[in-house]
């Protein structure tokens, strides 16, 4: 048998592999990280539910079929799922007093799937109330600590699967991504993620922040571990139907590298605000791309008009999605004597103050006195970012942008100004107000904690995203070794 910690500082690739040729069993790699999982969590707190049986249930399974031929290339990996999924018979709190003791009756279309390669599942994890959140602060369950960093934020909404893959308490997470809500915390804790193209994952069983911006997201190690995991995410499903069929191996062609591709990059201009180290990182990479065979040129895209119509568009729909918590048919249950003083109560002890401010605003947003003048004027506006930005890449095979303007901020760093963190999004937002995918990989660091970069491309364009950062993640791999004092693959000596 392998030493635990070697098992749990193997990437999904090479985990897959050992596991394929029968050199040690899921079960032992399940237990693995179960025992790490009690060692990290008292300090990092990436989890609010462990599935500590479910997953030494679905090993013993997953063994079985690994004994077989044609066992699916995650068959047996442990990983997690971000707390806004649905699991039958497994809590989902979505990390709100609403729906504390909500206990759903069905499953999540990610998690079926990845149930269904043979996957085991390890918990669900720790996010900002409903997803409304940039640093997995605002929690029932206490706030999550990066890893890398335990005065630091993980990041948010999904900085609880972000910090189980970076403490090396999962080989794999699953998260979700309104405006960055993956690709942040990716960002922060040195980690990959991919935003793909709206409909390319089914959102059925997901709690539904923002409908028309929501996508279910992979985190994990490296650029390979996240093709596989997008492997298995990825399709049609019947149960959503703003999902289409996909018959990609993102997996396959990684190594075909970069050279006669034309990559934009953003001017200075627009980098002002970024700290030196991501200045440096966006530098050093178009000069790797370039020396790679790439063809650079300047790019702008309509970041700032995309972050402006995003916050009100994700509060308009948050507004409404949330409606449905009325104290009255599922989770808390309000108090009162008329169904109006129920959902009174309900919503007021149920709903936290991040997410009172946005039902607050998107109501405003769409409220009648506007005649919802207002809000098809910002639906106008979003019309024109899509074919800005459709425009500008048209000329592109992908544009390499920051993921966010710094590394990892201190933990209750935006207390006294709880929406100053909305800036935090100002390179992410328009990827998802424009339906395109974006994949945030490693991109350097400031000498202590990593710099995320972002690569956005066209519609269904997947496959050269995971190709540019694939053979860029091969080229940072010696300066982030000495940028973030780590190795490079996985972060594994930092424990």
């Amino acid at each position: 048998m392998k030493e635990r910690r070697d098992i749990t500082e193997m990437t999904a690739a090479k985990l897959s592999d050992a596991l394929h040729r029968r050199e040690l069993s899921a079960v032992e790699a399940a237990t693995a990280y179960l025992s790490r999982m009690t060692v990290r969590e008292a300090s990092v707190n990436a989890y609010i539910t462990p599935t500590a049986r479910r997953a030494l249930t679905a090993a013993a399974a997953a063994d079985g079929r690994l004994a077989e031929e044609n066992a699916p290339a995650l068959c047996g990996i442990p990983y997690a799922a971000k707390d806004n999924l649905a699991v039958a018979d497994i809590r989902m709190s979505c990390a709100s007093e609403m729906l504390r003791d909500f206990v759903p009756a069905y499953t999540a279309a990610a998690v079926e799937r990845a149930d269904a390669a043979g996957c085991v599942l390890l918990g669900k994890t720790n996010l900002d109330e409903f997803a409304m959140g940039s640093s997995t602060e605002r929690s029932i369950a206490g706030p999550t600590h990066n890893p890398l960093d335990l005065a630091c934020s993980a990041g948010g909404s999904s900085g609880g699967s972000a910090a189980a893959v970076a403490a090396h308490e999962a080989v794999w997470a699953i998260g979700s991504d309104t405006g960055g809500s993956a690709r942040q915390p990716a960002s922060f804790c040195g980690l990959v993620s991919l935003k793909p193209t709206y409909g390319l994952v089914s959102r059925r069983g997901m709690t539904e922040l923002a409908s028309s911006l929501d996508c279910v997201c992979p985190i994990t190690r490296t650029v390979t571990d996240c093709a596989l995991a997008t492997n298995l995410l990825a399709g049609a499903d019947k149960g959503d139907m703003t999902t289409f069929a996909s018959d990609e191996d993102y997996a396959d062609g990684l190594d075909a590298g970069v050279s006669g591709m034309k990559i934009g990059i953003l001017g200075p201009e627009r980098l002002a605000e970024c700290e030196p180290a991501v200045r440096r990182a966006m530098d050093r990479a178009g000069r790797l791309l370039e020396g790679l065979g790439a063809r650079i040129e300047e790019v702008d895209l309509p970041l700032e008009m995309a972050l402006e119509i995003y916050m009100v568009v994700a509060a308009a729909e948050a507004s409404s999605n949330l409606a449905r918590f009325d104290g009255l048919r599922y989770g808390l249950h309000g108090e009162g004597e008329t169904a109006s003083e129920m959902m009174r109560s309900a919503r007021s002890a149920g709903f936290g103050d991040e997410v009172k401010r946005r039902i607050l605003t998107g109501a405003y947003a769409l409220s009648s006195t506007y005649g919802g003048g207002y809000y098809r004027k910002i639906k106008a506006a979003q019309a024109t970012v899509c074919r800005e930005t459709d425009a500008s890449l048209d000329a592109f095979d992908a544009v390499l942008l920051p993921t966010a303007s710094g590394v990892a901020f201190r933990l209750g760093s935006y207390a006294d100004n709880p929406t100053a963190i909305y800036r935090s999004d100002s390179f992410t937002t328009i990827a998802n107000l424009t339906g395109l995918p974006a994949l945030q990989f490693p991109g350097g660091g400031d000498g202590h904690l990593p710099v995320g970069l972002s690569l956005m491309g066209k519609k269904r364009s997947e496959k050269t995203l995971f190709r540019a950062a694939y053979a860029l993640e091969a080229e940072l791999s010696a300066f982030l070794g000495r940028e973030v004092g780590r190795d490079a693959v996985g972060y594994g000596k930092a424990y």
